[in-house]
């Protein structure tokens, strides 16, 4: 059986650059669903910074070890870390539960700017708990366990309910503070992915209540908007937000 082991944080210095950007990823991704976009922020001048969830990446028990308050923690120590690092200026830009969490971030941290992708105005407790169905499967297969052994780490799904109720809870709770968002922010959502997520971002949109603010869909962009089909559009529309905000 093949060992996994828990991803690295992601860290692109760029010792010029006044300005840090936070990079948030997805739930049940890794730090690999912003890697990409994180380099070419890099490259672009900025210094970049990737902290890796708790239990992502591991074995489907292992992720739920943890929940969505582990997972802000997390957020706020890669926001802390730039921070020691001495930038004042740090922007976050998050795809999927990442964005939740920029979101989040901007309540009661100092944000320069916010770009979210893929990010959901409400979440179902079906919905979160395919996501892990999938990841299990996917975890399970790739390390070569037996079905039975990796239908057994399934059956644990359904004892993580309040968890997946607490990541339910943060969301309507971002959703509740959208108008105290003040800083200039970027929405995006592919027009591949679930409709739902179009009426996510038109959701967050109007309910922010200043004008530095833009939304666009990509037509050729599924849900990981940072790969496949698009992603170079939406990579360069994210460098021209950061360099203007």
């Amino acid at each position: 059986m093949i060992n996994v082991k828990a991803p690295n944080p992601i860290f692109l210095e760029h010792e010029a650059s006044e300005k840090a950007i936070l990079l948030l990823h997805s739930f049940t991704g890794t730090v690999r669903d912003v890697k990409l976009l994180a380099t070419k922020l890099h490259e672009a001048g900025f210094t970049c910074y990737v902290p890796a969830y708790k239990g992502h990446g591991l074995m489907l028990d292992e992720l739920m070890a943890f929940d969505v308050d582990d997972w802000l923690a997390d957020a706020t120590a890669g926001y802390q870390f730039l921070k020691d690092k001495g930038y004042s200026e740090i922007s976050v830009c998050g795809i999927s539960l990442g964005g939740i969490l920029s979101l989040k971030l901007a309540e009661s941290k100092e944000i320069s700017s916010i770009a979210i992708m893929s990010t959901p105005y409400r979440k179902s407790d079906a919905g979160l708990s395919g996501r892990l169905e999938v990841y299990g499967q996917r975890m399970g297969s790739l390390v070569g366990l037996e079905q039975a052994n990796i239908d057994q780490q399934l059956a644990e799904i359904e004892n993580y309910s309040p968890q997946l109720y607490k990541f339910q809870l943060l969301v309507e709770n971002v959703m509740a503070h959208l108008k105290d968002i003040t800083e200039p922010i970027a929405i995006k959502y592919g027009e591949q992915d679930d409709d739902a997520y179009e009426t996510s971002a038109r959701y967050i949109y109007d309910r922010i209540q200043h004008e530095d603010k833009e939304m666009k869909g990509y037509g050729p962009s599924k849900h990981l908007m940072t790969y496949g089909e698009g992603h170079l559009e939406v990579e360069q529309d994210i460098i021209a937000f950061f360099e203007d905000y």
